[in-house]
């Protein structure tokens, strides 16, 4: 990657050089993290548009339709989308508020259970007692508390969705020659993150369904709900399938008690495997060249200079950015005399 590096701006190797390149990452870096915010909504945007370009391009070369057109078809399609999502999940708020004194009921044994484990192994306290932390009425508090947090996201989510529309309307384009030259080169970069998110989103479809399966046939309560929590958190690479087996998990061994619990994290963990080796690598074939140590590391770095949306926006970047590297690297070797 030095080497890379050095051959595309053309550097040399000297000390004093190599400190300056240096001093400029860390201003870069700074100027980054100091923007993250503004910059996080720009990239998340842009990253939406990629995912909607595929329905508009598909309108216009199939049916022939303008663009105008292909474009509000994509919106009002969106928009149902979400409309579903959101009915969906307020339907299963309300399912899970029904059900929570029966929850609040099975806490209560399997928290017996475990202040009797701990008494009988000599861990005595009085702490062990309380039983306020499950009550109904500390969840439906808690609840409270969040929500405003979520809904006072609204804004940014509005305004990523117009950024998206924006970013949709100067992208898609049914004529290559009418292109402007940032569109070309928005695409340019963005066609194997483009890829990327084909494939991810392949993935994550087929695994969500292999996981609604099992999910069903365990028993486990809003199986559906849980599977399209799968589905987003899917983009997030390594943390992701960690946050979305964790709900179930807690819910079967709420319900059930410990032994359906591991069924479900060794049923999920098996899925998972076989997506990230047997499903994707398929999928993948040769088309995308990002190794699981840089994924790692592109989530490292993105995640600290941008917070937790570099945890989805890392390695959408770093395929770009290894693009552009490699693009100057070809120009710098090709004008090298």
């Amino acid at each position: 990657m030095t080497r890379s590096i050095k051959l595309a701006f053309g550097i040399d190797t000297s000390p004093v050089r190599s400190l300056e390149i240096l001093a400029y990452i860390v201003i870069i870096g700074w100027g980054i993290t100091a923007a993250s915010e503004i910059i996080s909504v720009i990239l998340f945007s842009l990253l939406l548009a990629y995912a909607y370009l595929p329905f508009p391009n598909w309108l216009m070369h199939r049916f022939q339709v303008r663009k105008s057109m292909a474009i509000s078809i994509t919106v009002v399609a969106m928009l149902l989308i979400y409309l579903i999502l959101a009915v969906g999940l307020f339907e299963a708020g309300f399912r899970f508020r029904e059900r929570l004194p029966l929850y609040e009921q099975h806490l209560s044994s399997l928290y017996a259970q475990l202040v009797a484990f701990l008494n009988s192994h000599g861990f005595q306290s009085s702490a062990f007692t309380s039983t306020n932390f499950y009550s109904s009425e500390r969840v439906m508090n808690f609840v409270s508390t969040l929500l405003p947090k979520v809904i006072g996201l609204f804004s940014d989510r509005v305004l990523v969705s117009l950024l998206s529309l924006l970013f949709l309307v100067q992208i898609a384009e049914s004529d290559e020659r009418a292109m402007r030259p940032i569109t070309r080169r928005l695409l340019y970069y963005g066609k194997d993150v483009q890829r990327y998110i084909a494939i991810s989103a392949q993935t994550g479809v087929i695994t969500a369904l292999a996981n609604l399966a099992v999910l069903i046939a365990l028993r486990v309560d809003f199986p559906i709900l849980w599977c399209i929590l799968y589905f987003f958190l899917h983009f997030i690479p390594n943390i992701g399938f960690i946050i979305a087996i964790v709900p179930p998990a807690a819910l079967a061994l709420l319900v059930f008690g410990w032994k359906r619990a591991l069924l479900v994290i060794i049923a999920l963990i098996v899925t998972q495997t076989a997506s990230d080796y047997i499903l994707q690598p398929v999928l993948m074939k040769k088309s995308l060249h990002i190794s699981l140590l840089e994924v790692t590391v592109a989530l490292m770095i993105w995640g600290f200079l941008l917070g937790p949306p570099g945890a989805v926006l890392g390695v959408p970047l770093t395929i770009a950015l290894k693009k552009y590297l490699q693009e100057l690297q070809a120009e710098s070797e090709f004008a090298a005399p």
